[in-house]
């Protein structure tokens, strides 16, 4: 009996050693490589049982066309172990076909705002510059997804430098926001001429960086592009995109550590997502993983009004309930601002008594920060 108990054991060692070393060898894949193995077609998330079989194919195909699938491979074991957290946030769903009345293309107004291609210039003191609209992964959330994944919507270098000129030409902008897509997605080589043209402008304190990369794409946060960022001749600040605990692996961990020690600036942006993240003690998670990463927790999105994403969407007042809770469980500076981007381009705001009003059960005012003035929308019923 020990000989058959040591043979099985001898066969399990030896699995396990060369599971481990196909481990080694795939975390020591480049990123470029690590970013290709994403899944993107519907076949492959269907081979691996990621699909509700329940939902309309067509319906799912209406989605990928809507908005391109990619799920980083960073996040492949923990879907496959169950993570509903991270499923729903990648996985596209037959919901998605459907659009509510009030439910916009461009729900915060950017083109509203954008003078030339490529930049937003909502507010007075800072400008957006969409380097890219390609992503390490794609949220089924996202509100830019109209051009998000639209690899014909990515303007050149060469075709941005309206941008720069139209920043160049305005000293009141003080910060440059790069976001898109996500800037990380771009070569070192490439992301140096933007950073480079930025630095070059005097009037210009700080960049900041959107982005899911740290979550994503880990890998991406190599030595060299800490260092560039940390020698910036600007402060450099990086907003992260992440919405789930479980986003919070050693990898992703290790990668805000890289940033931190560079000394990038680290705060965070999430999205209240139905079935993610919508419970109090899930927040408490989340908020109190990033606090103690050194990232500070900077917004709580209320999903914008993207077509196809109701689904995502609690009521209002349940929204602002659950971060009240959060009230005095979590250090001061841990707690993030509850903020909805109002439609139209008419700015984001934290949600407070004296700039939201609930006119009855589906229909809000909200107090525009750029004109002060309340503008109505009806939210569809969540």
């Amino acid at each position: 009996m020990n000989s058959n108990v040591s043979g099985l054991s001898e066969k399990t060692r030896s699995t396990d050693t060369l599971s481990k070393e196909n481990q080694v060898a795939k975390e020591a894949l480049p990123w470029p490589q690590k970013l290709r193995r994403g899944l993107v077609t519907l076949q492959q998330l269907d081979e691996r049982g990621w699909l509700n079989t329940n939902e309309n194919r067509e319906h799912l195909e209406q989605a990928q066309d809507a908005l391109d699938i990619r799920v980083p491979e960073a996040w492949h074991e923990a879907i496959q172990r169950g993570d509903v957290e991270l499923a729903k946030q990648v996985i596209p769903s037959a919901d998605e076909a459907f659009f509510e009345p009030q439910e916009l293309s461009d729900p915060i107004g950017d083109e509203a705002f954008s003078p030339v291609p490529g930049l937003t210039h909502r507010y007075r003191d800072r400008a957006l510059v969409k380097i890219t609209y390609q992503c390490a992964m794609y949220c089924r959330f996202c509100f830019r997804r109209h051009k998000v994944s639209h690899a014909e919507e990515n303007l050149s270098f060469e075709a941005l430098q309206k941008a720069y000129e139209y920043i160049e030409s305005h000293p009141e902008i003080r910060e440059v926001i790069f976001t898109g897509g996500d800037p990380l997605v771009l070569t070192d080589a490439r992301l140096e001429e933007h950073i480079s043209r930025v630095e070059s402008i005097p009037h210009i304190d700080t960049i900041r960086f959107h982005t899911r990369i740290p979550s994503a794409l880990p890998e991406r946060i190599t030595e060299a592009l800490c260092e560039r960022l940390g020698n910036s001749s600007k402060m450099v600040w990086m907003v992260v995109h992440i919405n789930s605990a479980a986003e919070l692996n050693a990898h992703t961990l290790s990668a805000l550590k890289q940033l931190r020690r560079a000394g990038v600036g680290l705060c965070s942006q999430s999205v209240l997502l139905k079935g993610v993240n919508d419970a109090p003690e899930r927040l408490l998670e989340l908020f109190g993983g990033l606090y103690r990463a050194g990232v500070l927790p900077y917004y709580l999105h209320y999903p914008d009004l993207a077509k196809g994403t109701n689904h995502f969407r609690i009521p209002l007042e349940r929204a602002i309930a659950l971060v009240e809770e959060l009230a005095g469980q979590l250090p001061g500076p841990a707690l993030p601002r509850l903020v909805v981007d109002i439609p139209g381009g008419l700015g984001k705001i934290s949600v407070s008594s004296e700039n939201v009003r609930q006119v009855s059960p589906h229909l809000w005012e909200f107090r525009s920060p750029l004109n002060k003035q309340w503008k109505k929308i009806q939210y569809p019923r969540a």
